[in-house]
C-alpha cells in the first residue's frame, strides 16, 4: 500500500469513527435541546470539514510530488469536489451557527 493509499484509508477511518461517536453524541444532545443539537451538529461539520482539508491537502500531495505536477487548480483531479463539499459545509455551519443565535436570542427574551 502506497503512502497515499495509507492517508486515505486513515482518512476514511478517523471520519468513520468520528462519525459514530457524533452519533452517539447527537442522540444525547436531544436530551439537552435543540441548543444542544445545533451544537453537536456544528462539531460535527466541522470535523467532516477538517477531515475534507486534510484529504485536499493528500490531493495536493499527490499530484505535486508523485505526479510531478508543478501546480494544483481546482481542475486537478478531485480537487474541485473537495473544494465544493467544504464550501458546502461552511455554509451550513454558518446556518446552524445562525440558528444557534436566533434561539439564544429568544431564550434571553
Amino acid at each position: 500500500m502506497d503512502f497515499w493509499d495509507r492517508v486515505k484509508t486513515t482518512i476514511d477511518r478517523s471520519f468513520d469513527s468520528s462519525k459514530d461517536w457524533f452519533e452517539k453524541a447527537k442522540g444525547t444532545a436531544h436530551e439537552l435541546g435543540e441548543r444542544g443539537v445545533l451544537r453537536v451538529e456544528i462539531m460535527q461539520l466541522e470535523s467532516r470539514a477538517e477531515k475534507l482539508t486534510a484529504k485536499l491537502g493528500a490531493l495536493t500531495y499527490d499530484e505535486l510530488v508523485k505526479r510531478d505536477a508543478t501546480h494544483v487548480d481546482r481542475d486537478s483531479p478531485g480537487v474541485a469536489e473537495v473544494i465544493e463539499e467544504i464550501e458546502s459545509i461552511e455554509q451550513r455551519i454558518n446556518e446552524k451557527e445562525a440558528a444557534l443565535a436566533a434561539l439564544k436570542k429568544r431564550e434571553a427574551q
